[in-house]
């Protein structure tokens, strides 16, 4: 590990002894763990963990291969016990005996892993790499690029939950007292398939001597390590949050800085739990975890898992999820699915209402509302999601498209779905479909058969607005007389009032 120190810091941990740690966590009153054998060893060190959003799955560092060489690990919590960890073989077998190998990161839907490398192909002393997850296998790594990678050092990512910032670390010219060289925090945005135009995060954040970023699942705090004269002495860790564009005042992790040098942590996306290295008795570093108290937790995150598959076979199918913000009208993520798995997983906020939509090519879409602004204390909310095949009489529910009460009037949160319509419309130019809406059972036939008919028009004239021919378009509106379920409960009734797609002509 030896060549990070000549980039950009001495050392990477507090060397304190057990007895050390003890009256640490005594002062501190904090009950911070080493994690138990099989992932932590008196022979070796293990260190600089990351962890995946759910909190099970840990990728760090060990030194298992022999003194001086350093190597991925990982390992799997199951019921609160950690497996005995594996060697991470995609990247090990990838760089060099002597190459050095460091500072891994876990995008938070558990698909990219990223880490630091000298190895030959690199643009300077140390580059930011990459590997990506398709089903179990996970590809030969990749250089950042140019976008992100400089002549110098670049090392230690992190990567914001909705994947539109990568933050990582970059030698700078400064110097601490104790002569160490000191980095700048940079953060580079997505463009496309590639992340780019990378640029110093400003003061209060940076101010001469910073480093190991860890932006939370909340995509707004940001946790750091910085060497400054408030300190306790070497580096601490500071938090930060990103408030109406400006970050604001960094605070001290109080409860874990000591007066040696205080980088590496991992947090999963609940942020109640954050885990560091420090040493233990025999000089070797070991991997502990700590409560994060209330005061330094991202905002509250709820973690959407999902699965998607074909509903007529079961079988596992390739899509696309999106998911938009319906209060902001920010396009928040759009991602596919594992291949193999079927399985997605995205972080949303607590407090925001969601538009999400499934989609994959010759079959139908799927779209729900995910409504997060009144949830308290809900950390992840499970879904299994089945598409048909777009064939003659196929059809299904437009779940987001909202009329005002006892109205034919299309609300403007519905133009998400009525712009997956006229996709699907385009992709599709010989298709003839029936745009059908129907009611509950209150009211009379009469009225319910105006009202539905007047709705399904509404949709109609609107796709014909945007520019899809009038001929292949009919509107019926059904009234109560096709309930998908019982009309007995206000949740019944709900779903009975609804709009359909359904396939006429191919």
């Amino acid at each position: 590990m030896k060549k990070i120190s000549f980039y950009c810091l001495l050392l990477f941990l507090p060397l304190l002894g057990q007895a050390q740690i003890s009256n640490l966590i005594k002062e501190n009153e904090t009950k911070m763990e080493a994690l138990k054998y099989p992932v932590n060893t008196d022979e070796y060190s293990e260190f600089s963990p990351t962890i995946s959003a759910d909190g099970n799955t840990m990728i760090f560092e060990s030194d298992r291969e022999g003194k001086g060489v350093w190597r991925l690990y990982v390992t799997y919590q199951t019921k609160g016990v950690w497996s005995t960890p594996k060697a991470f073989e995609v990247v090990n077998n990838f760089v060099g005996p002597k190459d050095f190998l460091g500072g891994v990161f876990l995008s938070y839907d558990g698909k990219t892993l990223f880490f630091s490398s000298d190895k030959k192909g690199t643009m300077g002393g140390i580059d930011i790499w990459y590997t990506q997850k398709t089903g179990d296998k996970w590809s030969l790594p990749l250089n950042m690029g140019k976008g992100v990678n400089s002549s110098g050092y670049d090392g230690f990512p992190s990567l914001s939950a909705d994947g539109k910032k990568l933050y990582f670390m970059r030698e700078g010219k400064n110097k601490t007292p104790t002569q160490q060289r000191c980095c700048v925090i940079y953060v580079a945005e997505r463009k496309g398939n590639l992340y780019t135009n990378a640029k110093p995060l400003p003061s209060p954040i940076n101010t001469g001597c910073e480093g190991f970023p860890r932006i939370m699942s909340d995509n707004t705090t940001l946790v750091f390590s910085s060497f400054r004269n408030e300190g306790k002495g070497g580096y601490d860790l500071y938090e930060s949050k990103l408030r109406a564009g400006k970050w604001t005042k960094p605070v001290s992790l109080e409860f874990i800085n000591t007066k040696k040098d205080d980088e590496l942590v991992a947090i999963p996306a609940s942020g109640n739990i954050l885990y560091l290295c420090n040493s233990n008795d025999k000089g070797k570093e070991d991997i502990y975890s700590v409560d994060l108290p209330k005061e330094f937790r991202p905002d509250r995150s709820v973690t959407l898992e999902g699965v998607i598959r074909d509903e007529a076979s079961n079988k596992i199918i390739h899509a696309t999820v999106k998911v938009n913000n319906i209060n902001t009208k920010e396009k928040v993520l759009e991602i596919k699915n594992n291949e193999v798995t079927g399985k997605y997983s995205v972080i949303l906020q607590e407090g925001e209402k969601y538009d999400l939509s499934i989609s994959s090519k010759k079959r139908t879409f799927h779209s729900e509302v995910i409504d997060l602004q009144e949830v308290k204390n809900v950390e992840v909310i499970k879904k299994e999601t089945k598409l048909k095949l777009l064939i003659k009489n196929t059809s299904f529910i437009l779940n987001n498209i909202f009329f005002g009460f006892d109205s034919a009037n299309v609300k403007k949160e519905s133009e998400l779905e009525l712009e997956r319509v006229i996709v699907l419309m385009n992709e599709n130019p010989t298709m003839n479909v029936e745009i059908s809406a129907h009611t509950d059972d209150k009211g009379s036939d009469v009225y319910n058969n105006r009202l539905s008919q007047a709705r399904a028009d509404a949709v109609v004239n609107f796709l014909i607005s945007k520019g899809i021919v009038k001929e292949r378009l009919i509107a019926k509106g059904y009234g109560k007389t096709q309930p998908s379920v019982p009309n007995d409960s206000d949740e019944n009734r709900a779903i009975n009032r609804r709009v359909e797609f359904k396939v006429m002509k191919l």
